[in-house]
């Protein structure tokens, strides 16, 4: 057997060590007690878990950590807070773009029948004075929220509708105005759009994907759907070229014709 003190062997009926000259004895809960008190001795420990350098490290650790998990949690907050506002713009937009495509299906009705049908009652006043003034309309829906486009105060989207003499819905309008928010202009793009590859019958995607910018406004009439887009470019001279495009599509979403116009700063 192994000496409980120094470790060395010794034989099994000796009552004292060679070695050491501790006293063994027989009884197995006395030699139990004197493996444990002795054997501490030869148990061999990480410097760096008693020594002050080894603690300060345990403690730069667990600081580390809780500062991981802190700016985890305040990335993980910012990014929901911009999803949730993305999600709220969308619905707001979606609603204005919603409204006027569902009140397009009652062209030729009469505003009270849309008004019930819709669950919405449409004014004939904006509460901003630049659409009374700037647009032509009968009746208007519009968000409450505003933006500012070049200094002047708009809502965020409206849907104009106008009627002939029997209050029948002869055309509805949506307009984005929070696509001007950061340009009166409208988007910048890198070159003109140009549409001539497409034939009278090309599907609304294809020549949508072509496009590649959201529409400024969308106008429902008996026979056509039009988008108007406002973009701009730097032409060759190094100027920048503002150009309105209308874009006409049948009933069934397929492309009829297009418009492009060069706005110059006479026409401003």
């Amino acid at each position: 057997m192994d000496c409980p003190k120094c470790g060395k062997k010794i034989g099994d009926k000796d009552n004292v060590c060679s070695n050491c000259g501790v006293v063994i004895k027989e009884n197995a809960e006395n030699t139990k007690l004197s493996t444990k008190l002795f054997g501490k001795k030869n148990v061999k420990k990480n410097p760096l878990a008693t020594s002050k350098l080894g603690k300060t490290e345990k403690l730069r650790s667990r600081f580390s950590m809780k500062h991981l998990k802190i700016f985890l949690a305040i990335v993980a907050m910012l990014i929901l807070i911009a999803l949730v506002v993305t999600l709220v713009v969308s619905i707001s937009s979606g609603k204005g773009k919603k409204l006027a495509r569902n009140t397009a299906e009652y062209l030729g009705k009469t505003v009270a029948v849309a008004e019930s049908k819709l669950d919405v009652h449409f004014k004939d006043k904006s509460a901003f004075s630049v659409l009374n003034k700037a647009l032509e309309f009968d009746y208007v829906e519009e968000s409450e929220d505003s933006v500012k486009v070049d200094g002047t105060k708009y809502p965020e989207w409206a849907v104009l509708v106008k009627v002939n003499k029997q209050q029948q819905i002869q055309s509805v309008k949506y307009c984005d105005f929070k696509l001007l928010k950061k340009d009166v202009r409208g988007v910048e793009c890198d070159k003109i759009i140009n549409l001539d590859r497409f034939d009278e019958g090309a599907d609304y995607s294809k020549v949508n994907s072509e496009i590649g910018i959201d529409p400024y406004s969308i106008s429902y009439s008996e026979k056509l759907v039009t988008y108007r887009y406002r973009y701009w470019f730097e032409n060759d001279s190094g100027d920048q070229q503002q150009v309105v495009l209308d874009v006409s599509y049948d009933n069934d979403n397929h492309f009829l014709y297009y418009t492009s116009n060069m706005v110059y700063p006479e026409n401003l």
